[in-house]
């Protein structure tokens, strides 16, 4: 008895000594797929293929560790694969993923955390419900942000003065959980619309912008789930003369009453146009000129399709290619106002009275999606230059500046200049000056719009968004955080930052007077932005 125990602990320290490796490997694997996950590097630029080469080649390293060079007995062999693959099974187990990062990152969540969908659902009660209470969607000012990306859909804030200085952060005036989506928010007067999932129905919601109360809800029964950018609707409401246009991610196009979110007309666009609905639902806001509303359903019968406002009929539908996840864009160029569309075959003009087709230029990115996602930049129109138009696209894609030009036999396209210095892949640039400012895949940077030169590159901001206010940059980065910087191409100049929201957020901030309304697919959150004027 007295040799049998320290010899019995011997054998077992020597198979322990032997396995430890193969811990060691799963070890190495793990802090592998953790510094993925926090974006430290990557191996082939898509991390799901990159997770997937990591767990294999680590089970293949534990495997033939244990089978051939631990050299311990085949029952021992077996207990040690069984004890390390049950933990590792343990662990998948354990956790779901919640959605993609925009570089394909997955997002892990423990299962017995609470779902994304069931968080507004418990803290309803931290909104005060006010259904049946009107809004005033007629009495419009300077400072509203009626629709997609503001007025002209470029981004830029009709701002007051705002500080450079955010030692004393922006102050927080309301924050609580929304439905899911990636609708950002319109603004006229005193209230916000936006478009939220809540349980299976698709809604359009109205909530008071200086205290986050929620003013009236439009509902539908409908439902849009997708792999990598989840559930609900993702195009941003319209509001104008009173009145919002919202467009679902299946294609229900709502007109409501803004006063109490009542509706006036709805129609399925992608049904009355017989197209197909987008890989990723559709995307495109509603876009108003005249007494029309234009939409970008894609497909044979009407790559974009106008309605008349008062009543839903349809007016026109033109062109024949398929929908990407751009809006309709207004163009006042100097010949002849056009709409353009930046669908998933290029850039094409429509004639806005007739939705006729009147020239195009060829622009696919990414053959197997094909994503065309940055909002089409249109620069003023200058005495003796052509009228041009800036467009970009991720997945090595890159950037162009066009010129048009009216000849005989019609619309003339021809490039200025082309280079990759700029791959926009679900985000819109801005323009300031002579210089754009766009999210190179996840990092800033500033180009000179005369050459196509690069001025700086700079600042790691994910797939976030941007807009402009004076000659200040606001960036929504991807991880949640707002971002303030100095919109000058002489250096990348971070001004200050702060923790607005946190987590994936790919929706477009939006700025009314010197407020700041912020929203992901969990939460939405309103700031008070510091002015020039404070002291």
């Amino acid at each position: 008895m007295k040799t049998t125990l320290p010899t019995q602990n011997a054998n077992l320290g020597a198979i322990l000594a032997r396995c430890a490796p193969a811990a060691i490997i799963m070890l190495l694997g793990f802090l592998a797929l953790y510094t993925l996950h926090t974006n430290e590097y990557s191996i082939s630029g898509k991390p799901t293929r990159d997770i997937t080469w990591i767990i294999g080649i680590t089970e293949l390293a534990i495997y033939l560790w244990i089978r051939i060079f631990a050299k311990v007995g085949l029952r021992t062999q077996i207990a040690a694969l069984a004890s390390i693959y049950g933990l590792q099974l343990g662990l998948y187990l354990s956790v779901r993923i919640d959605g993609f990062m925009g570089d394909g990152r997955p997002i892990w969540a423990w299962r017995w955390e609470q779902a994304l969908e069931d968080l507004w659902q418990d803290d309803q009660s931290e909104i005060r419900r006010e259904i049946g209470t009107t809004a005033n969607l007629q009495t419009t000012t300077q400072f509203d942000y009626p629709g997609f990306r503001g007025i002209e859909r470029n981004g830029i804030v009709p701002a007051i003065p705002l500080s450079r200085d955010w030692t004393r952060p922006p102050q927080e005036l309301w924050r609580h959980p929304v439905g899911l989506g990636w609708s950002s928010f319109a603004v006229v007067g005193d209230y916000c619309v936006t478009q939220e999932q809540r349980g299976a129905e698709e809604t359009v919601v109205c909530y008071e912008l200086r205290t986050g109360d929620e003013v009236w809800i439009h509902s539908n029964p409908a439902r849009f789930d997708e792999v990598t950018g989840g559930v609900g609707p993702r195009a941003t409401p319209t509001i104008h003369n009173g009145r919002v246009f919202a467009l679902g991610a299946t294609g229900i196009l709502n007109c409501l009453e803004g006063s109490s979110g009542k509706r006036l007309w709805s129609t399925n666009i992608l049904t009355d146009t017989a197209a197909e609905n987008a890989l990723f639902g559709m995307s495109g806001s509603p876009l108003i000129y005249n007494d029309l509303v234009i939409v970008n359903p894609g497909g044979k019968n009407g790559s974009l399709a106008a309605y008349d406002q008062k009543t839903g009929a349809r007016v026109w539908a033109g062109g024949v290619a398929e929908a990407s996840y751009s809006s309709p864009q207004f163009a006042a160029f100097s010949k002849f106002p056009q709409i353009l569309s930046f669908n998933a075959e290029g850039l094409f003009a429509h004639d806005p009275n007739s939705g006729a087709v009147l020239w195009n230029y060829a622009w696919v990115s990414n053959p197997a999606e094909r994503n065309n996602v940055c909002q089409p930049i249109v620069l003023p129109s200058r005495d003796g230059v052509p009228d041009q138009v800036f467009i970009a696209s991720g997945y090595g894609k890159g950037c162009v500046l066009l010129e048009l030009s009216l000849g005989r036999e019609g619309y003339v396209v021809r490039e200025r200049w082309r280079n990759l210095n700029l791959k926009a892949k679900f985000s819109s640039a801005v323009l300031h000056g002579k210089h754009v400012y766009g999210l190179d895949e996840r990092i800033l940077v500033c180009i000179d719009l005369e050459t196509g030169k690069r001025r700086w590159k700079r600042g790691r901001y994910g797939y976030g968004q941007l807009a402009l206010a004076n000659d200040l940059l606001i960036v929504q980065a991807e991880s949640g955080d707002i971002v303030l910087l100095e919109a000058t191409p002489d250096r990348h100049n971070e001004l200050g930052k702060f923790a607005a929201l946190h987590d994936r957020t790919w929706n477009h901030p939006v700025i009314s007077r010197d407020l700041l309304l912020v929203r992901n697919d969990r939460e939405a959150a309103c700031f008070r932005l510091p002015s020039a004027a404070s002291p």
